[in-house]
């Protein structure tokens, strides 16, 4: 049973407008891990939780992100991107699990309160979510896709659900459902882990399964993401009516257009891309010619698409997926012509919205996720991941209290 508890003294700003106001001093009330008031600050009072004037946020939003597999980012010796993928695919479910728990903690330290998990071997990221909806432990609010839909040897087709066929597609996302998914991840074309046996331009699903995926989703409820990298994938994804587009390398004008008239938001974890391509992850000889050619066909023209989508006014949500990190995805999206209050905006309205939950708002009736900074995140977009505390559900926990569970 949760209980009630009060953060005295602090400033809250108003990410719902695009100059994040800040409130004079208030007091915020939560009581069963929901806000019940926001009031005037009163001082002091018995079992309060002094604020000491600091400015809150709410949580932050990772909008693409794969718990159980972070340890992409930095391969072991003799391994890359490829057979890291399958050694971490080789784990069994406690070990998975248990990753995934450590991983959710080490994000929950940088003030990421709201996971958007889209996709994780043997769908553990259902069961994490329950884990900590449940409040069995503590931790940030999972959103998971269960596992991804992807074509029979389609790309992530070790840990995804392999469909065919407009019948199949459709019992696939049932499935997702079932299993507790609350958004339905969609392998539109293929990816970088692969490679070089797989290509990353190549439309993975054809218009009318992917228009039963989409179709499906919509009747039972589910919002979908759609793994995209060409521009033919990502136009197909954005005509079957996916909610947001993932990585979006290629970005012509039509569909920036396209996405504008139907609401489609875009995460394009560009931190990720520009990991993959680095030496750190390139370190053999035979993997130079790789690296350029990731660097020449992926990051470059993935940052123009992401500026004309920003001039454009798309939703843009911040995303790590497995390889990137928080503050170098903000970052990116800064050089890409991202302002900081765009930029905070994004890392938690925007990407609430995004994930389809009521986590980006500090206000009565909203979940009690939120961070406390000691320095204003206005004047430094790299505080945004260096909050003094966060207030999850029902208690405060300060950043020592997170980073220790973790150790």
């Amino acid at each position: 049973m949760m209980g009630r508890a009060t953060v005295f003294n602090v400033r809250v700003l108003d990410v719902t407008e695009p100059e994040l106001a800040a409130s004079p001093p208030v007091d915020v009330t939560v009581a069963g891990g929901y806000i019940e008031s926001i009031t005037p600050s009163a001082g002091n009072t018995p079992e309060a939780i002094d604020g000491r004037g600091r400015w809150v946020l709410p949580g932050l939003v990772n909008a693409h992100n794969h718990l159980y597999s972070k340890e992409l980012r930095n391969p072991t010796p003799g391994n890359d991107l490829k057979t890291m993928r399958q050694l971490i695919d080789r784990r069994d479910e406690a070990l998975t699990l248990a990753v995934m728990l450590r991983n959710a903690w080490q994000e929950m330290a940088q003030g990421i309160l709201v996971i958007r998990d889209l996709g994780a071997r043997h769908g553990l990221n259902t069961r994490l979510a329950e884990i900590f909806a449940q409040h069995t432990l503590n931790g940030p609010v999972v959103i998971a896709a269960g596992r991804p839909i992807v074509m029979t040897g389609g790309h992530v087709s070790t840990f995804g659900r392999e469909a065919d066929g407009a019948v199949e597609c459709r019992k696939a996302v049932r499935e997702q459902r079932k299993a507790g998914a609350e958004v339905i991840k969609i392998m539109v074309s293929g990816g970088l882990s692969g490679f070089p046996e797989e290509n990353y331009t190549v439309i993975e699903y054809t218009t009318e399964e992917l228009a039963a995926i989409t179709d499906e989703a919509r009747k039972l409820g589910l919002p979908t993401c759609a793994h995209a990298f060409g521009a033919d994938a990502v136009r197909a994804a954005v005509e079957a009516g996916v909610d947001s587009v993932e990585h979006g390398v290629h970005l012509s004008d039509e569909v920036i257009e396209m996405m504008m008239a139907n609401g489609t938001s875009y995460v394009p974890t560009m931190a990720n891309m520009a990991r993959i391509a680095s030496p750190s992850m390139n370190r053999e000889p035979r993997a130079i010619a790789r690296m350029e050619l990731f660097t020449n066909e992926i990051v470059t023209p993935q940052i123009d698409s992401v500026r004309r989508a920003i001039t454009a006014g798309i939703k843009i949500g911040i995303g790590t997926d497995s390889t990137g990190t928080y503050l170098e995805e903000i970052l990116a999206l800064q050089n890409a012509g991202l302002s900081t209050r765009q930029l905070i905006r994004s890392a938690t309205f925007i990407g609430a919205e995004i994930c389809n939950t009521d986590a980006g708002l500090i206000a009565p009736g909203k979940r009690a996720l939120f961070n406390l900074y000691e320095t204003d995140p206005r004047l430094d977009v790299t505080a945004l991941v260096d909050p003094s505390a966060s207030f999850i559900h029902d208690r405060l926990f300060t950043r020592d209290q997170i980073t220790a569970l973790t150790n």
